[in-house]
């Protein structure tokens, strides 16, 4: 934890760095108000304990500094002057809490870890709104896992950016979140994807705004980025990311610091940052899409998330886990998946990976009829030529309930058919749908648009 006490009491502020110092807690020192405004301007803390009376630019300007422009952290007032009107200014301003001097700097101690504690909390539950919850496990014994868990396992305490790739639907936020535990920053997990959000909200979620920046912007919000400090921001899809906003993006990374919209000046953030996409950044970059040097930027650690199909005897373990997840949510009694469907899914492709493989296990537990998987529990996933034992009439049988799926001749005619089926199963909800289809909101928009589907919604 690192804080930064601005008291113009030489003797006191030395003191009560040397104190804090056994518990864990780096202190930085300013003699002066000024000065401290401008240690917050060019570093990171977790918490500001300021002196209310000081020459020049007092405690309490600095504190409405704090509030109105500078770092969101917890701020700790202290003063000789025990005045009850100086507590309830500071506290009506926004600080954290009060002290009168002389004080127990036990006291003081442990109203600072609780003021960072809490900070965090309420940054954790703001991060957890914002963001999805991650879909599957980092469960495997191929020797491609262990290989990924090995280097991200090296990776994470080193705070270098981390490049993922992989198709949709691989664990890559699974992974983001298991370099985020292995590393022990004390900050939350905050994902973000970047399809999901219109452009012109993008800016703004990512960098925060200040108070009039646009018409709307009722009061001063901070990004995602000030959200994550401490802690890990997942930037997923980030070939999403219009080139306007990766020019920013790229600015952040290189000084550590985000400038809100409306602001003239940037806030220092201490951010671990972990990039995922589903494509090739480097034909992107070749074609104009992407910034070469925010590639670099990125690319620093990197490492692909291999699709299921290239690690089918992880598929038993991954179906076994969900299986218990599922049936233990739902207060379902089954107790496991029969050989023959076992076999059909270690055979199948799982176009739509780890995602695909658990929305299928969730599906299959929630319709079947008996305490144990069958074959026929997963229909629904493909033709019935694709399964054990089943030739001729019965495929044919197949493909009409698969409403045209299995005797689709071209994949525009499959993929057309897939995202109308989607569609309907999630009653026209473009986000839910393109979730489910492993793809981002933007592409799925694309799509729509391409194949006329847009008629009569």
């Amino acid at each position: 934890m690192r804080i930064l006490i601005v008291d113009d009491e030489k003797q006191l502020a030395f003191s009560l760095k040397d104190y804090f110092g056994p518990d864990g807690i780096e202190a930085d020192i300013a003699l002066d108000g000024k000065t401290g405004r401008q240690k917050l301007e060019e570093q990171a803390y977790d918490a500001l304990v300021s002196d209310l009376r000081m020459p020049g630019l007092d405690g309490m300007q600095l504190l409405h500094w704090v509030k109105e422009e500078g770092p969101n952290i917890p701020v700790i007032m202290i003063s000789a002057h025990g005045e009850i009107r100086d507590a309830v200014e500071a506290m009506k301003t926004g600080a954290y809490d009060y002290l009168v001097k002389p004080f127990d700097p036990d006291e003081l101690l442990i109203r600072i870890k609780k003021a960072v504690e809490n900070h965090r909390l309420t940054l954790s539950l703001r991060a957890g709104k914002s963001g999805k919850k991650a879909t599957g496990e980092m469960i495997g014994e191929s020797q491609k896992m262990k290989e990924i868990v090995r280097i991200l396992g090296k990776a994470a305490p080193s705070g270098a950016t981390i490049l993922l790739t992989g198709e949709s639907g691989t664990g890559k936020e699974v992974a983001a979140r298991l370099v985020h535990n292995l590393s022990k920053r004390e900050g939350p997990f905050v994902p973000i994807n970047m399809g999901a959000f219109p452009e012109h909200l993008l800016e703004s979620e990512l960098f925060g705004y200040e108070k009039g920046a646009f018409t709307g912007a009722d009061s001063r919000k901070q990004g995602l980025f000030e959200s994550a400090q401490g802690g890990t921001l997942f930037l997923d899809e980030i070939a999403e990311l219009p080139l306007h906003l990766q020019v920013k993006l790229l600015r952040v990374l290189q000084e550590r610091k985000v400038q809100r919209l409306g602001s003239l000046k940037g806030t220092p953030i201490e951010v671990r940052v972990v990039a995922a996409t589903n494509r090739d950044l480097e034909k992107e970059v070749k074609e104009g899409r992407f910034r070469e040097d925010l590639y670099y930027r990125i690319n620093v650690i990197r490492v692909r998330l291999p699709p299921l199909r290239e690690r089918r005897e992880d598929i038993p373990l991954l179906a076994g886990a969900f299986l218990s997840r599922f049936s233990s949510d739902m207060g379902r009694k089954v107790e496991g998946i029969g050989s023959e469907a076992m076999d059909f899914l270690i055979r199948y492709d799982f176009p739509g990976n780890i995602r695909e493989l658990e929305n299928a296990i969730e599906r299959a537990c929630i319709l079947t009829e008996s305490d144990l998987l069958q074959s026929r529990d997963f229909e629904f996933i493909a033709p019935r030529e694709a399964r054990p034992g089943l030739r001729g009439e019965g495929a044919e049988m197949a493909a009409e309930e698969m409403g045209g799926i299995g005797a689709a001749r071209t994949l525009e005619a499959m993929e057309k058919q897939a995202i109308i089926e989607a569609l309907s199963r999630n009653a026209n909800h473009r986000e839910k749908t393109a979730a489910e289809l492993g793809i981002t909101r933007r592409t799925l928009l694309n799509k729509i648009k391409e194949y006329d589907l847009d008629k009569g919604n």
